[in-house]
């Protein structure tokens, strides 16, 4: 079993081997917001920082993190500002710029750690339109990046009315809360982790007008910042994806710049990929990939 009642929204338990040294930490952004992070220290050269989806946590990725350390990486997870345990209001940006300022920080942060190790990043769903506009502004920090059912498009239905009121909310940086995101039938079909989504007290269900508008704006330029993106790139799609639409992933893929450029999928996965009962073939090639790159 990876979920244990007593560690609230933890998939599995960081641990610690004779080659593994796990560790968490809070960093201090220079605007004094702290943001919390994940380690799993190893000897190798390349390093992987995994950045979670709407609403999401680093803990949902610790299980991911055991196993790609114990195949050689050394792997970080950060939870974003204002999600898990890092602070800031709440599901709540004025300025998108802030995610991709907080993303440079904390892999400044890894490179004074491991100042020879190549930098990688994994954005799994919304944390794959913060890797676009981080990869497509700052590839010179990264030997590579990898795409987990990034949210290019989504087939969510949500009323005319209810998305002007966000919209004209966001506008004016409106701090109202909306739940616009569904439940866990649409994230899993692992029943251990769907009973594990059910009790997370740290998964941030409802964001604000701002936040969606800023997302928005975000989500909206990522096809144009995958041009720009010229570094080797690895796009990860679950074929049982109900949070996102395939099609549009492959969009993505199709957009990048990129001339080392690859695209895998996995027909029995769902969206949230790493909380799958058997990960085992996406780790193997995520692994591979990095070490051919």
């Amino acid at each position: 079993m990876r979920y244990q009642q007593e560690a609230i929204g933890d998939w599995g338990q960081m641990l610690d081997t004779p080659t593994i040294t796990t560790s968490t930490e809070e960093l201090t952004a220079a605007d004094g917001c702290t943001l919390f992070l994940r380690g799993w220290k190893t000897s190798s050269p390349n390093v992987l920082l995994l950045m979670h989806g709407l609403g999401a946590h680093s803990g949902w990725f610790i299980d991911m993190g055991n196993e790609l350390a114990a195949r050689g990486l050394t792997v970080y997870a950060m939870d974003h500002r204002g999600f898990g345990r890092s602070k800031g209001l709440s599901g709540h940006i004025d300025a998108y710029q802030t995610f991709v300022n907080d993303i440079g920080f904390v892999l400044d942060e890894i490179r004074k750690r491991h100042p020879d190790a190549k930098l990688y990043i994994l954005g799994h769903s919304m944390g794959g339109i913060f890797a676009s506009h981080f990869a497509s502004a700052h590839q010179d920090k990264l030997a590579g990046v990898i795409f987990l059912n990034p949210w290019v498009r989504d087939g969510s239905k949500v009323s005319l009315g209810m998305t002007l009121r966000v919209l004209f909310g966001g506008l004016v940086k409106s701090k109202r809360y909306w739940t616009l995101a569904g439940g866990t039938e649409g994230m899993t079909t692992n029943p251990e982790a769907a009973r594990m989504l059910g009790e997370d007290t740290y998964w941030r269900r409802a964001e604000t007008s701002s936040f969606f508008f800023q997302i928005l704006q975000m989500r909206s330029a990522i096809l144009a910042r995958a041009r720009h993106i010229t570094i080797p790139a690895l796009v990860l799609q679950a074929e049982q994806d109900k949070s996102v639409i395939v099609e549009a992933s492959h969009d993505l893929y199709n957009a990048l710049g990129s001339s080392d450029k690859t695209w895998l999928t996995y027909p029995t996965y769902a969206h949230d990929s790493e909380l799958e009962a058997d990960r085992s073939q996406m780790d193997n090639d995520i692994v591979e990939w990095i070490g051919k790159h």
